[in-house]
């Protein structure tokens, strides 16, 4: 094939070079499937080849979720395949998403490329900086990475606007001339620009714009023979937004009307330039189901009742907001969701947090495209809460959190509540991504906290004391420091503490964190804080399932088969002063004998101790149905392993299970009827096995077995993007994990961490986030709920933000599989009576009117404003799924071949 070859490419041969059916070679294009989305990439390959070899320009604009990265990749293969040594430049928003491009690379070169012996594609490690990416250039690698944000950083900052914006362009200029000259004058051969509505401001002076058009080549030879756009949102908040975008590479001839310079219709350009198609989901029977079938829009209303001090600060502060805000003549419009009194009344945090949060600033706006900078009323309401603070000792408390909290977390938390446990939130302002967490891991921990209370037998008056110390360590030590405790667990007290063991998270955000989920993690030893780091019974009861040393180390581990098969022995340390025994670390090594793993460690000091011990896998199994053993038996032996270091770290360190295993635990040992007193360790542990099989079948243990299990191919192609076999990989991401709830905001430093535990059964089970998670984030594989706290700012940003959900493959795509009934149900949270009403009405009534016209990309220019006229009979706004007979819901801008 030549680059000619192009203008007339089908699907059909694009499918001979890569399957869209992971792992299925096998798989062909056959134009009668043109509702499964493998069938619609396909098409979305040739197209878009054809269209840039038609304009040089074409852009992808297709429903979030709908794989829009693996089109692009096939076009970059086959622009590879018919030269060799083509050089592509990708440009995303930031460092993160680049390196999820990265592996989107590594996914589709081992699952999807059958595209013949090609030279291997070699990748350059992302950028930040533009300067860094040009001094990259050389002979041998092809694809290289940079992000949008490196056009706002090419001036001085000390200078003055004007100034700055004169220094980026000519900074641009250099770097577009050094990439000119690196490439032998040609440029790349292919550009592509991922969430390219970033570039919908084309005018308006900005470095970002300036350094932007200087550098793809404004005026002059163009960066790229050829340009691939991508976005979901193209009218992302005004129908201008598409002849923006294809501005900064199309002529003025092609996107004005040459007599009165006005753009052309942007349905004209996307027929022109576009491709965009409905996403369906592929459900039993291969029945498909798009959006209208499973969204539900629902409306949390909350009040004051029952606060009258709240509600009188809130009434003073609408009627200060009108007269300082809106005053005479002022505009009455603000944009959504842009008020920060209808998320947070203030902060409970001490001045150091403030001081943090102020030097990040700066630098969160850049991140967050604007989502956090000063809102309309931030002086008043900062104003108004210090002198509430100064009258009652305490912030005034907002009524959403409660009612969002009330949402989240189940009074008693069991298997039976696990089903619809995770729940995206994204706000606007900073204080309610602290304060939505802080409070979420508080409600869940007293949930949490009334289990153990129980287990230890607390009366109802030493749980409120406890409670009332915020589960303190000292207190529950100071309860129990009398109280006998076996031998082994006394012996593991002493242990040396390990990487493994340690607290993982970051400690400047400890006061948001779980209090009773840190009782079960070991603290770093402080010898000026010594009773806050000592451990607890929590803590011994989690060294005894975690340390090889403990027999309970034993009762996670696979069984010897994967199946049902006991282990034979253990081992005895004859190099410990005690010759301690290890059986764990023997259970894996019987494991790595009989399926022939690769082991590097020498055991030669020990000695086997012939006694057969059992593990509750076999139990776990059992209670499996016939489809999820057929998933574990269709696994190799090291993805089996592979899988039982996965559950065994999630169920450990992050997830209520460690709760249910404590109290089973604590219960069997002060238990006399359940074993023998003075019966060996091993006796005891048997005991013990039998105790809890008795519980499973209603037990979290289970219900995070299956749906860990369910999804774990998942979590490893798409997410952490570890081979399935590959058992050196020892999840300790999800280690870090051991609090309930999260947030993810421009301070945020471990969002690829938070990414994978989301879409993990494991912690959090709710994630709070700004618009940093607003795009290019996938969050799908166990959540179908998200909240609007704060709105978002436009329709378009809306979408942006459900779509982090609502994805092939996710859950309730896996539901419709399973021929389930399933919706994706998307709530908002508002103030009865008040302007957050108003704004949630008007929102709902223009995102009405805006969504068929998003989906053919003409969204109106006034979407991103709202007056404070409450729109009339609002809830009747609210989306509620259609009938899920087969409905033919057109693409608006499809692929063509004729």
């Amino acid at each position: 094939m030549t680059l000619s070859n192009w203008a007339r490419i089908t699907p059909q041969e694009v499918s001979a070079q890569m399957s869209f059916v992971e792992g299925d070679t096998d798989w062909t294009y056959k134009a009668d499937q043109n509702h499964s989305m493998a069938a619609k990439q396909a098409e979305g390959v040739a197209y878009l080849c054809r269209l840039l070899h038609q304009h040089g320009l074409a852009l992808l604009a297709d429903e979030v979720g709908m794989g829009k990265t693996f089109q692009a990749i096939g076009i970059i293969r086959l622009l590879q395949q018919v030269k060799s040594n083509a050089k592509i430049l990708v440009i995303a928003p930031n460092k993160d998403l680049c390196n999820q491009w990265i592996g989107e690379f590594d996914t589709f070169a081992k699952s999807h490329w059958r595209g013949g012996s090609t030279e291997l594609l070699k990748i350059a490690e992302p950028q930040s900086q533009l300067e860094d990416m040009v001094n990259l250039i050389d002979k041998e690698r092809h694809v290289y990475f940079t992000t949008i944000h490196s056009f706002s950083g090419l001036a001085d900052s000390e200078n003055k606007e004007d100034v700055k914006v004169e220094q980026a362009e000519r900074e641009a200029k250099r770097l577009k001339n050094s990439v000119m000259e690196s490439l032998g004058g040609e440029g790349f051969d292919l550009l592509v620009i991922d969430e390219a509505h970033y570039l919908r401001n084309i005018e308006g002076g900005s470095q970002r714009v300036a350094a932007a058009k200087a550098f793809f080549g404004e005026g002059g030879k163009a960066l790229a023979k050829q340009v691939l756009l991508m976005t979901a949102t193209p009218t992302h908040s005004s129908v201008n937004d598409v002849a923006n975008i294809l501005g900064y590479f199309a002529p003025d001839s092609e996107l004005k009307n040459s007599e009165t310079q006005a753009p052309y219709d942007a349905s004209d350009l996307l027929t022109k330039y576009g491709l965009r198609r409905h996403r369906l989901l592929e459900g039993a029977s291969g029945r498909h189901y798009a959006k209208q079938h499973y969204r539900k829009e629902t409306v949390l209303p909350v009040s004051f009742s029952g606060n009258q001090n709240a509600e009188l600060f809130f009434g003073l502060y609408q009627r200060e907001l009108v007269r300082k805000v809106q005053g005479k003549g002022a505009n009455r419009q603000f944009l959504y969701g842009y008020l920060e009194g209808f998320e947070s009344f203030g902060e409970d945090k001490d001045q150091a947090d403030k001081a943090k949060q102020a030097k990040k600033k700066k630098q969160d706006k850049e991140k967050t495209n604007n989502a956090f900078k000063e809102a309309a009323d931030t002086k008043l309401l900062a104003c108004l809460s210090r002198e509430y603070y100064e009258c009652f000792g305490a912030f005034p408390e907002h009524p959403k959190y409660k009612a969002l909290v009330d949402h989240f977390v189940p009074n008693q938390l069991n298997h039976t509540k696990l089903d619809n446990i995770k729940h995206l939130v994204f706000v606007r302002r900073i204080p309610s991504v602290r304060e939505l967490t802080k409070r979420i891991n508080s409600r869940y921990d007293t949930a949490l906290g009334d289990q153990i209370s129980k287990a230890l037998g607390l009366s109802p008056e030493q749980q409120k004391a406890w409670q009332s110390t915020q589960w303190s360590r000292v207190w529950l030590n100071n309860q129990f420091k009398k109280e006998g405790a076996p031998t082994e667990q006394d012996a593991l007290s002493d242990e040396k503490e390990d990487g493994d063991d340690l607290d993982q998270s970051n400690n400047s955000d400890n006061y948001l964190r779980s209090r009773i989920t840190e009782l079960f993690v070991v603290k770093k030893r402080d010898e000026t804080n010594l009773q806050e780091t000592q451990n607890t019974v929590c803590t011994n009861i989690a060294l005894r399932f975690r340390k090889p040393e403990s027999i309970f180390s034993m009762f996670l581990e696979p069984a010897l088969d994967y199946l049902e098969e006991d282990y034979p022995y253990f081992w005895e340390a004859q190099s410990s002063p005690r010759n301690r025994a290890m059986y764990a670390t023997a259970a894996f090594y019987q494991r790595a004998k009989k399926y022939s793993f690769e082991v590097t460690d020498s055991k030669d000091d020990v000695e086997k101790k012939e006694k057969p011990l059992p593990t509750i896998w076999k139990y776990l199994v059992n209670n499996l149905n016939d489809k999820e053993k057929s998933t574990l038996n269709s696994w190799d032996p090291l993805t089996k392993e592979n899988f039982a270091n996965y559950f065994k770290a999630g169920v450990l360190f992050a997830s209520p299970v460690m709760v249910e295993l404590f109290c089973w635990l604590y219960w069997f040992d002060n238990d006399v009827s359940l074993h023998k007193r003075g019966e060996s360790a091993q006796q005891r542990y048997e005991d013990f096995i039998e105790h809890s099989e008795s519980q499973l079948s209603d037990s979290m243990l289970l219900w995070y077995f299956k749906a860990a299990l369910t999804t774990f191919e998942d979590v490893c192609r798409k997410v952490a993007r570890v081979a399935l076999d590959n058992i050196e990989n020892d999840w300790h991401e999800l280690k870090a994990h051991s609090s309930p709830a999260a947030y993810a905001s421009g301070e945020s430093s471990n969002r690829k961490n938070l990414q994978l535990g989301f879409n993990t059964p494991f912690y959090p089970n709710v994630l709070v986030a700004t618009s940093v998670f607003q795009e290019g984030v996938n969050l799908h594989l166990q959540c179908n709920e998200v909240h609007h706290y704060g709105l978002a700012g436009s329709p378009g940003s809306h979408e942006q933000r459900v779509g982090r959900i609502d994805r092939l493959f996710g859950k309730v795509n896996r539901q419709y599989k399973d021929q389930q009934h399933s919706e994706l149900r998307i709530n908002f949270p508002y103030l009865e009576h008040s302007f957050d009403e108003d704004q949630l009405a008007s929102f709902l009534e223009r995102k009405m009117k805006a969504e068929s016209k998003l989906d053919k990309c003409l969204l109106d220019d006034d979407d991103s404003q709202i007056g404070t006229e409450k729109s009339y009979e609002w809830q009747s706004y609210l989306k509620q799924p259609e009938s899920s007979e087969e409905n033919e819901f057109k693409d608006p801008y499809p692929a063509k071949f004729y």
